[in-house]
């Protein structure tokens, strides 16, 4: 029972410890632990602290806020905001024994980051995308369970014409952790979106989109025809897959 109390009292102290040591005292020595996250411009504790500069692979993620707190006997939760001139979220990051989930991730991303990927060469669209995602889990490494939603906000294409795009609206919900689907759909009078992205369980994804233009929308069609391949009854087939 002594031997019980004196391990305990250790443990409170080397959390005391922990709490109060400035992170960027000791950071060199556990960098290695935490690759391929790298912090930068740190300050705070490894408890509550904050990065002027996060980078993961060697992207840079922008400016860090965390907390970490225990949430239970065998889970670590850490409360994180990520911002940059490009997006801003928020979320609590769970670690437990057999997964690694991700709740309440709330946030906004600027539209160009995904135009870059979309080859959007003769047009421009300016907006941005709204996460609303309540459980995002991986388990050894694989995406286990997502359920949440993207929508696009405020979509409009400025070149070559001046037009409101509506909303596109992702909507994940799992029922096979084999395979995640994501439900892709809009609400616009000039362009029709439909298709879905599926995250599979060997670390391989997949888009599937067709988008058609509403008829007599001829600078929608100008403005997509650089995007996916064109389809025979009219508009584009967006295919793209690749591994996470």
């Amino acid at each position: 029972m002594k031997l019980i109390k004196i391990i305990v009292y250790l443990i409170i102290i080397a959390v005391l410890i922990v709490s109060f040591t400035p992170l960027n005292l000791y950071y060199s020595n556990i960098s290695k632990e935490i690759r391929p996250i790298s912090l930068n411009e740190i300050s705070g504790s490894a408890i509550k602290g904050t990065a002027g500069s996060v980078k993961y692979l060697g992207f840079e993620l922008g400016k860090a806020d965390w907390f970490v707190y225990p949430s239970s006997y065998d889970e670590i939760t850490m409360d994180l905001d990520l911002s940059d001139e490009l997006y801003n979220f928020n979320a609590k990051l769970i670690n437990t024994v057999k997964s690694k989930i991700i709740k309440d991730l709330k946030g906004t991303a600027d539209w160009k980051m995904i135009d870059q990927f979309l080859q959007f060469n003769h047009g421009e669209l300016s907006g941005y995308l709204d996460f609303d995602f309540d459980h995002l889990e991986m388990r050894e490494g694989l995406a286990y369970r997502i359920n949440g939603r993207i929508t696009t906000k405020e979509l409009k294409l400025i070149e070559p014409i001046q037009k409101d795009m509506g909303e596109i609206e992702v909507v994940f919900k799992t029922d096979n952790p084999a395979i995640m689907v994501g439900q892709v759909n809009s609400t616009s009078n000039v362009l029709n979106v439909s298709g879905a992205i599926y995250i599979h369980k060997n670390h391989r994804w997949e888009v599937k989109l067709t988008l058609i233009p509403m008829p007599g929308e001829y600078e929608i069609e100008y403005a997509l025809q650089n995007i996916g391949d064109r389809r025979p009854g009219g508009g584009r087939s967006l295919n793209i897959a690749g591994f996470y």
